[in-house]
């Protein structure tokens, strides 16, 4: 069976969907009313959660900008959601190839009807825990024209996988990319027990779905995305990234016990 076809319909709505829980509180019009219900659930809880996806999303585009100007024009997104509300193709510059992917197969056939009139864009099934499995896929090489030297996008996904799948995720992706791909990451940084009741409370909202995070400190991200390097200026809030001065972070360091800090790598 073609890849393409390799994942179910999108006409299921009787359970919540991550990826469309995501476009709801993004403000996007690609979920349903169980998305919403799910979506509300965290937001009675955690607030802030909305702005914070607003920021994440804010961040891609500036760091997609920035590489740009740079000079790069093939991106590889992992655990992309829906291509929908600022996301890569729709910031990048005219001509620019974008692959994006994700574990769940609602969220890839719904992220395809999305992106169907866009030629420079696709959207492929995989889990990031084993992006070799897309890498080696010969026609998203072939949409990159031939080139590995790329832009990856790891966003709002290392606190979905374990530790050494992490490891072995940064790893496969450094040593098939050319010298001088980028990627661009956000995660979250604390420590498990700095983490408060309000938000062990919306982490069980996830675990429920059968998704459970794994939250780490900053200091232990930068050992497991080695051997890239972090360039300047370093890791930093979304809000200095997106130059929105919003205060979440302070926030929600109080509130929840974590903050999120993006940053740009390079090969």
């Amino acid at each position: 069976m073609p890849e393409r076809d390799a994942v179910p319909s999108i006409s299921d709505a009787s359970m919540p969907n991550s990826g469309r829980i995501y476009d709801y509180v993004l403000g996007g019009n690609h979920n349903f009313e169980v998305d919403r219900k799910a979506g509300d659930q965290v937001l009675a809880v955690v607030p802030d959660f909305r702005q914070f996806a607003r920021l994440i999303r804010w961040f891609i585009s500036v760091a997609v900008e920035k590489v740009t100007a740079d000079g790069y024009t093939r991106f590889v997104d992992f655990a992309s959601g829906l291509p929908t509300v600022d996301h890569i193709h729709l910031v990048a510059p005219t001509g620019s190839k974008v692959i994006y992917s994700d574990i769940d197969p609602v969220t890839v056939s719904y992220g395809r009807e999305i992106i169907k009139d866009q030629p420079n864009a696709r959207y492929f099934a995989c889990d990031f825990a084993t992006p070799e499995n897309l890498l080696e896929l010969p026609m998203v090489l072939d949409h990159l024209g031939g080139s590995r030297k790329v832009v990856f996008g790891v966003n709002g996904i290392a606190w979905l996988v374990t530790d050494s799948q992490l490891r072995h995720a940064m790893r496969v992706l450094y040593d098939w990319a050319e010298k001088g791909s980028r990627l661009f990451i956000c995660d979250a940084d604390t420590d498990m027990s700095n983490l408060t009741p309000k938000m062990q409370e919306s982490l069980k909202i996830y675990k429920d779905m059968e998704q459970p995070f794994y939250i780490r400190s900053n200091a232990a991200l930068r050992e497991m995305i080695q051997p890239w390097k972090v360039r300047e200026p370093g890791f930093q809030s979304l809000e200095d990234w997106s130059e929105v001065k919003a205060e979440i972070s302070e926030r929600t360091q109080s509130e929840l016990g974590l903050r999120f800090l993006g940053a740009i790598l390079e090969k």
